[in-house]
């Protein structure tokens, strides 16, 4: 069977999308959240599932939408299309050949002739086998008993049942053709079903024994079952215990912090009492007037600072005053002179003009008269200008101080009254000095100060009333401490212990406990299996004795067709014999086959139980057999694909089903992946393969390559670029 194309309308993340699938290897290649895994599940609930189960259905709605979507899927059986179409709104199904004429509409013809097709006998078998999702290549351990029952039927001859038929009417024959010829036929033939009787007599014997040891199993399981109730109940109670113990230390710890803090808090609230009955003796009044005064006295400091600042001004103004009376009396003593230079530079320029005018050969000494006399004046003006000059220095620095005095004796008179201030509040506040009411005043404000750092300690103690909280608290514990020791006085004495044993060796008690309740459940289930089968054939007994007798009645019949008859039943016995291939080792040496490929041949040798689907490995450098829980990751991984590839090629017989991988080689290095691309690819040639993967490693091995991306799942038609044939 092969998958040719698929179609999803409102599911899940899929609003509207078509893709192609290749007969050999497809790849469907896309980022995460990309759908791959929807996809996948939509395939399975395309092909299995019942679309009419309404508690499940609801979570294959597309966000947003308020109908259910539909899957439809185009089929190529043996050269026959197909379509497959579930309505999950409807809960309908619809299987149905190209031509219209070959046509199914109920879940269950529909399931029965994919199941044929598919060579499996149920759903689930081909969910663990050709239907590895993420992380779940190992899943096929997981389902082993339903697996372990298919290839039983395999190794017992099951799906013959024509020739099973066609040899019991034989044997009929051969009876009836035995009496008829003096029962040599009916003879051997009575022969076989005692042998048959014997096998089923050793059978009873080993169901008798396998009944015996589930029972000893059952017994055992409750044994466990019972001690690890025991021991969890153990566990839980000294647990217990111990944090009842823990909080009864905690709650004595409190209790002692809490007298601690009430101790302390009554100390503090004795020192508050003294302390407002020291401050109860300055008035809100008094208080008032000692600021006054220190407004006053501040006032009086200023006051006489300001006037100490102006005396010193004073004096330095008037040591300039006395700088600048001598600089006027210099310049006065030099006025004369300035008067004779001027005089007679005046007498030089007129001579030096009349010299130049009149003489002419005594021109230079003209000129040279004239620039002495104009020199001689100029010194002259200037001598006289010094005389102005130092006078109006003096005289603005003599008003500079005249004004400097008057403002000293102002401020003289401010100090007086400043100080007359002083004293008169000094006398209202009842203090004989300032130093006095200093000390006072200071003794007011550090007790101030104490009365609040006392305040805020009894508020870090406990809120605005400490004593009342901390002995309600106090009360609170007891109550407390009183139930929990009365609660451990109801456990068991050996309870209030700690275990004999630490928490880790507890913790590994509980592992193997576990470990061996997995095993024993196991193995319970395995024996259940064994016995439901050898209980399906519990009324063989009663047909092989009805069969013996009548062969006896009917040993004198039909002699002359004996040998025919003998020769017809030993040739059809030869031939059932050679057609039934022993199942177990075409299963090894199919995964043999695929493993050595897969491992670039350095594993070969595969060993197989057929109950347990248990997988050995033969490790050449050991020298030994190992499970694949010895193996890495990666070799674990490999021998469960070829595992499920085996089961596929033995339990499907000649049927070829699509095998499905998401993401199988994620534990695997490059070496390894390309190794499993050369498995698939053996696979394609035979059975279609669909590798889901969000890398682009395998796309050159491909038939086709389905690409995928966030926008392309959720839109409303299908895009042309996503189908994309590899090479």
């Amino acid at each position: 069977m092969i998958i040719s194309s698929v179609r999803l309308r409102r599911f899940k993340r899929f609003a509207d999308w078509t893709g192609t699938l290749a007969p050999g290897l497809t790849v469907v290649r896309g980022p995460n959240e990309a759908g791959k895994s929807t996809l996948m599940e939509a395939i399975f609930e395309g092909l299995f599932r019942d679309p009419a189960r309404t508690e499940a259905t609801g979570r294959l709605r597309s966000w947003g939408e308020a109908r259910l979507g539909e899957i439809t899927i185009d089929l190529d059986v043996r050269g026959r299309r197909y379509l497959l179409r579930k309505d999950l709104e409807a809960g309908t199904v619809l299987l149905q050949s190209e031509d219209g004429r070959d046509r199914a509409e109920s879940q269950r013809d529909v399931q029965r002739r994919l199941l044929e097709w598919v060579g499996l006998g149920s759903e689930a078998a081909y969910r663990s086998t050709a239907f590895v999702a993420q992380a779940d290549i190992a899943r096929v351990s997981e389902d082993r008993r339903l697996l372990a029952a298919h290839l039983s039927r395999i190794l017992s001859g099951a799906g013959v049942e024509g020739v099973q038929q066609a040899l019991q009417w034989l044997g009929e024959q051969r009876g009836r053709l035995a009496a008829a010829g003096g029962g040599k036929s009916a003879a051997q033939r009575i022969a076989e079903l005692r042998a048959q009787q014997e096998s089923l007599r050793q059978r009873e014997e080993r169901a008798q024994r396998h009944r015996l040891e589930l029972r000893e199993v059952t017994r055992r399981l409750e044994e466990v079952e019972r001690e690890a109730a025991d021991r969890a109940e153990l566990v839980r109670v000294a647990k217990w215990a111990a944090d009842l113990q823990q909080r009864e230390r905690a709650l004595v710890e409190e209790e002692i912090s809490v007298r601690d803090h009430l101790a302390r808090a009554e100390a503090l609230l004795q020192r508050l009492a003294g302390l407002e009955a020291e401050l109860a003796e300055f008035s809100s009044r008094q208080e008032a007037l000692i600021a006054d005064l220190f407004h006053a006295r501040r006032q009086y400091l200023q006051l006489e600072s300001n006037l100490q600042t102006a005396s010193q001004q004073a004096q330095r103004e008037e040591r300039t005053l006395e700088h600048l009376a001598t600089l006027h009396h210099s310049a006065k003593r030099t006025g004369a002179v300035g008067w004779s230079l001027a005089v007679a530079g005046g007498a030089g320029v007129l001579g030096g003009g009349v010299v130049v005018s009149l003489l002419q050969s005594w021109q230079w000494a003209g000129w040279a008269l004239l620039v002495a006399g104009a020199i001689s004046t100029v010194a002259g003006m200037r001598l006289r200008g010094r005389i102005s000059e130092a006078g109006g220095h003096y005289r603005t620095q003599e008003q500079r101080v005249l004004d400097l005095r008057r403002r000293i004796e102002v401020m003289q008179r401010q100090l007086a009254e400043a100080q007359e201030v002083v004293a008169g509040k000094l006398r209202g506040v009842g203090g004989a000095s300032l130093e006095e009411v200093e000390r006072r005043f200071s003794r007011y404000m550090e007790l101030l100060k104490d009365r609040e750092e006392v305040r805020a300690a009894l508020r870090q103690i406990r809120g605005s009333d400490p004593k009342v909280a901390l002995e309600t608290r106090l009360k609170e514990i007891a109550d407390e401490l009183a139930a929990v020791r009365a609660t451990m006085e109801t456990l068991p004495r050996g309870a209030r212990k700690a275990p004999a044993i630490g928490p880790e060796a507890a913790e590994q008690q509980a592992k193997q406990l576990n470990a061996e309740l997995a095993d024993l459940r196991e193995k319970r289930a395995r024996l259940e299996g064994v016995l439901d089968e050898m209980r399906d054939r519990g009324d063989e007994a009663a047909r092989l004795e009805e069969e013996i007798a009548a062969l006896e009645l009917k040993a004198t019949r039909d002699r002359q067709a004996l040998e025919v008859v003998e020769l017809t039943a030993r040739l059809l016995e030869e031939a059932r014999t050679q057609s039934v291939y022993p199942a177990r080792e075409l299963l090894e040496r199919r995964m043999g086959e695929y493993l050595t490929l897969a491992t670039d041949g350095a594993y070969g040798r595969v060993a197989v139980d057929e109950r347990t689907l248990r997988p050995q490995v033969w490790v050449p450098a050991a020298g030994a057999w190992k499970d694949a829980a010895e193996l890495s990751q990666g070799t674990s991984d490999q021998l469960y694909l070829c595992l499920r590839l085996a089961l596929l090629d033995v339990i499907a017989a000649d049927r070829r089903p699509p095998l499905f991988l998401d993401e199988p080689f994620a534990h695997l290095d490059e070496q390894r992946r390309r190794a499993m691309l050369d498995v698939l690819a053996a696979a394609a040639k035979d059975r279609q393969v669909i590798l889901f993967t969000c890398w682009p490693h395998y796309d050159a091995a491909a038939a086709r390559v389905v690409l995928l991306d966030r926008a392309a799942a959720a839109s409303p038609a299908p895009d042309p670029s996503a189908l994309t044939p590899a090479g």
